[in-house]
């Protein structure tokens, strides 16, 4: 049975923030991988970013795999959350309130973990980012972000899903441009 909408921000003071929060393992552990939002057959049902509920990895993890192999990282050692923890299903335009509702919750969970590198998934993810932090953080680029007085490096890449036909290739690229900083960064 699908459900068409599940809201999180609307009570984000009860909020547990272990909730759609991937802990990162070794190395991982400073890493962020940020998506938008939970993913309808994603870890919504299987518990598990980028992972079904019958234990398969989704397309979008073996290609951050990829992306993350020559760091010693994946998508399962990496900590991983979303921006919004609402599934909006069909409705988009709730993405941005919904992102707005729960962005306390997101600065609530990188307080209380070690990241120093936030990779954000997808041109959306970094135009609500934008929004609401009022930067001007752009796809490819490897900066940084003060989030309530603290510094993070940020690299925005485009989304991994194989929908994006360029995607994968222009990630490549990214990560290969950026290979030496983000080193520098994660060890």
């Amino acid at each position: 049975m699908s459900v068409e909408q599940e809201h999180h921000c609307q009570d984000i003071e009860n909020y547990d923030l272990n909730l759609f929060f991937q802990e990162g393992v070794g190395i991982g552990k400073k890493v962020l991988i940020l998506g938008e939002s939970p993913a309808e057959n994603g870890w919504r049902k299987s518990g598990k970013a980028c992972y079904t509920p019958k234990g398969k990895l989704l397309p979008t993890g073996k290609r951050l795999n990829e992306l993350l192999e020559p760091f010693n990282l994946s998508v399962e050692t990496c900590a991983f959350t979303e921006l919004a923890k609402c599934f909006v299903g069909k409705n988009r335009q709730l993405l941005l309130k919904c992102s707005q509702n729960c962005w306390p919750i997101l600065t609530k969970q990188l307080e209380s973990k070690n990241i120093e590198l936030i990779i954000s998934l997808g041109a959306q993810t970094i135009e609500i980012i934008n929004f609401i932090s009022f930067n001007k953080l752009k796809i490819g680029e490897l900066s940084k972000i003060i989030i309530n007085n603290h510094e993070y490096s940020i690299l925005p890449i485009y989304h991994p899903s194989p929908i994006n036909p360029y995607g994968r290739q222009k990630n490549l690229d990214i990560i290969s441009r950026n290979k030496i900083s983000l080193r520098q960064i994660v060890f």
